[in-house]
């Protein structure tokens, strides 16, 4: 007997898309039916290892009945990974403090057969997964706590309230706190040490397998499973697998080289790329601007306004300064740059100047990864 088809709140995204990225019925499929090995782009990286390390350091503050262990979680700091946990950890350690907290969970797994009825999370049966990041009860009140990598803060929208969430107050409510009336749902920022909450009650519950039953329908009647290029093919993994990418002719080897020959066939396909994207860009510019935006996935390509300002750099300064702003505030404000100041010299043919004032200044160097003229 076969083992029957599983679905999460993750998989149903990757099929019908999300608030983070726009949905791929046949990376679903490569992904979820045909057990392809996916490649993990940064950003699930980037969130994979802080819910690692936030795991790990809240199994220390419980088991050790601890608010705060600095040295302990500086400790755990991997030597290597992305910069974006090496800057994102200490602040998150540093921002938090455990408090008193009963019948806690951590990194809780929780399954459920066809019949919604709880079961073991490898079972056969099971139907619907999720992970729950913190759970505990904190003076009669059930709270989850699900850890966040976004660089921006979400605000809850208490008329639209996320499916995930529901899932999970659902999934807390059905497993772990049956009696509670209200489950306390709090998003934690750990890039910000910002939180934003919202009280779930059971009317925003009790539709959750219905709506999941919905979705999941929509998946298993699909026969094609067509790909839908998009923003989600930065976290898709299986690019090398997709026929949207082989039209490009874009061959594994080249994508991802492991050795010098595929490095420079990459670097000369991204070099053609480079070039061939400005004319394509100019092209396409020029046909939405007569006949108006086209529509790729979940993303837009066309014009769009914005709002800009021909500021009196001079008139500005001397504004801020009769507003009582201090000089030592206001020069941050204003940029300059190496360029810039080589240019402004150049225009007034005072350029002699640029050395003299450079040498006082200690330089910085930057790397750049990309194309440059050899020497």
């Amino acid at each position: 007997m076969a083992k029957q088809a599983s679905y999460s709140h993750s998989a149903l995204e990757m099929f019908h898309g999300g608030d983070a990225h726009g949905g791929c019925p046949f990376a679903f499929k490569l992904i979820r039916i045909d057990k392809i090995p996916r490649v993990t782009a940064e950003p699930l990286l980037i969130g994979q290892m802080l819910h690692e390390l936030a795991a790990k350091y809240l199994n220390r503050l419980i088991s050790q009945g601890l608010q705060t262990d600095w040295a302990w979680a500086q400790q755990i700091t991997p030597k290597e990974a992305p910069a974006d946990v090496l800057e994102v950890w200490p602040r998150a350690y540093e921002n938090f403090i455990l408090p008193p907290v009963e019948n806690p969970g951590v990194e809780l797994q929780l399954a459920f057969n066809r019949a919604w009825e709880p079961c073991e999370y490898h079972a056969p049966e099971v139907f619907f997964r999720m992970v729950l990041d913190f759970t505990f009860l904190q003076g009669g009140l059930a709270v989850i706590k699900d850890w966040k990598s976004n660089r921006a803060v979400i605000e809850i929208d208490p008329e639209h309230i996320p499916l995930q969430l529901r899932i999970y107050g659902w999934g807390a409510r059905r497993t772990r706190y049956p009696d509670a009336q209200e489950i306390l749902l709090q998003l934690h920022f750990l890039r910000y040490g910002a939180e934003r909450e919202i009280l779930l009650t059971p009317g925003d519950l009790d539709t959750v397998p219905a709506e999941l039953e919905a979705k999941i329908a929509i998946i298993e009647a699909e026969k094609y499973f067509d790909p839908t290029p998009g923003s989600f093919c930065g976290w898709c993994g299986v690019t090398s697998h997709c026929p949207v990418m082989a039209q490009a002719l874009v061959p594994a080897n080249v994508l991802y080289p492991v050795n010098h020959e595929d490095a420079v066939k990459a670097a000369t396909l991204l070099l053609a790329i480079e070039e061939m994207g400005k004319a394509i860009k100019n092209h396409l510019k020029a046909w939405v601007t007569e006949y108006g935006s086209i529509t790729v996935g979940n993303v837009i390509y066309g014009p769009s306004s914005s709002v800009s300002y021909d500021l009196d750099p001079e008139q500005v300064v001397n504004d801020l300064l009769a507003q009582g702003v201090e000089p030592s505030q206001v020069w941050p404000m204003l940029s300059l740059t190496k360029t810039s100041l080589d240019r402004g010299l150049k225009k007034l043919k005072r350029k002699e100047l640029l050395d003299g004032i450079l040498g006082q200044y200690q330089a910085k160097t930057v790397e750049k990864v990309g194309f440059h003229k050899s020497t």
